[in-house]
Parts: C-alpha cells; structure tokens; sequence
C-alpha cells in the first residue's frame, strides 16, 4: 500500500510542477498584451496592472492605466466645479 501512495504522491507533484509552469508561462504572455486603452502604454517591468482601472462604460475588460486614470478624474472635478 505505501508504494501505491508513494507513485500517485509523485504523479500528483509532476502534475503540479507542469500545470505551475504552463499558467507562468501564459500569465507571461498575457501580461504582454496588456495595454492601457486609453494611451496604449503597455505596463513597466515593475508595474503591476493590479492598480490599473476598468472602463466599467465598455462591455469589454478596458484596463485604463493610472496615470490615464488620474487625469480624467481630475479634468471630471475641473468639469464638476465650472
């Protein structure tokens, strides 16, 4: 019985060991067509797009980068105040 264990145990960790290295993979792909909607700036190698927003006006996942953020609040709140 403990060999049986032993070879579904090892089965069990190539298994993972392959699905870990095939999500990195295409989570390194997908973090390379990332790019603002609004600038088309693609995020820095230290960026994380975490802090980046969603265009929550189109049907679509739009991710509008930080610095495209902050300016249209602030041109919303110049617009609000006049």
């Amino acid at each position: 019985m403990g060999f049986g264990r032993k070879v579904k145990r090892k089965q069990m960790l190539i298994a993972r060991k392959q699905f870990m290295k095939s999500f990195k993979a295409s989570m390194r792909n997908f973090k390379k067509q990332v790019k603002c909607t609004v600038c088309d700036r693609p995020p820095g190698p230290e960026e994380k797009i975490d802090n980046w927003h969603i265009n929550k006006e189109s049907e679509n996942i739009d991710l509008i980068c930080t610095i495209c953020y902050n300016e249209s609040e602030s041109k919303k709140e110049n617009d609000n105040e006049n």
